[in-house]
């Protein structure tokens, strides 16, 4: 197995966990803002996308990869904002409800996951092992 696929592999699994955080998590909070399913949609296809690449690992699956990465990291940066919109804006509410507010950092799980979908799938990036056996397989194409 290379390092990409596992990097995938790790990327699904990864928004398995966040998308049963965020079907939890975010269970009420979606009554009142529609925005809220976000996470939980793009978790969801997160998983499924990476579990289809990690299964069947073609080049030609690396773009689905990139699409979802670039999902995870937009879902994620805006959740960052929404997660931190009131501390950010100076607006202070009732101590009981300051306990109840939403964990300022946990959106950035999404971004960490769509930034291994890219360090999965990006071009120029040679783990170790591959650039060995690109250079074996080379050396045996020209012998």
């Amino acid at each position: 197995m290379s390092l990409r696929r596992a990097l995938v592999g790790l990327m699904a699994v990864g928004c398995l966990l966040a998308l049963i955080e965020s079907v939890t998590a975010h269970r009420a909070v979606v009554r009142e803002n529609l925005i809220a399913a976000a996470p939980t949609i793009v978790s969801a296809l997160g998983f499924l996308v990476g579990s289809a690449a990690f299964l069947w690992w073609r080049p030609k699956v690396w773009r689905a990869v990139q699409g979802i990465a670039l999902l995870l990291v937009l879902v994620g940066v805006v959740g960052l904002y929404f997660h931190n919109a009131g501390r950010l804006l100076g607006e202070r509410e009732a101590e009981h409800e300051e306990h109840h507010a939403p964990p300022p950092l946990a959106p950035l799980v999404l971004t960490g996951m769509g930034i291994l979908g890219f360090m999965a799938t990006y071009p120029h990036w040679h783990p170790e092992g591959e650039l060995e056996v690109t250079h074996c397989q080379q050396r045996k194409r020209k012998g």
